[in-house]
């Protein structure tokens, strides 16, 4: 009898003691979790703010008509797509684009409109 409350209270005594680090690690899991969100977070604010200012700077351009121009930026990659009123603001725009801080490449798909660019 005496050796099996010895057992049980060993038994009793090895479940407490695994219970703080099982919490421990679903603690942990947990914590890096939201990390991981603020990463994709802060990465989602830094293309948002690298294609507002690439859209500022073809605004900006003199002789560039950029109404037509949709800027797309990830990872310092920069997408233009749209169309121009002639084939001269395709290069330009494309300058332009390459000239804003933290711009690593540029892809210029922009076309020439037909008819005016209407």
């Amino acid at each position: 009898m005496r050796i099996c409350v010895i057992v049980a209270a060993c038994s009793v005594t090895a479940a407490l003691i695994s219970i703080p680090s099982i919490a421990q690690t679903v603690s942990d899991t947990a914590a890096s979790q939201p990390a991981a969100a603020t990463t994709k977070a802060a990465l989602r604010s830094q293309n948002l703010q690298l294609s507002k200012a690439v859209r500022h700077a073809l605004y900006s351009t003199k002789g560039l008509d950029a109404t037509r121009i949709s800027v797309f930026a990830r990872g310092g990659k920069v997408s233009l797509v749209g169309t121009v009123v002639d084939e001269a603001q395709i290069q330009v725009a494309g300058d332009a684009a390459k000239r804003v801080p933290k711009v690593v490449a540029v892809d210029n798909r922009l076309i020439v409109a037909e008819d005016g660019g209407q």
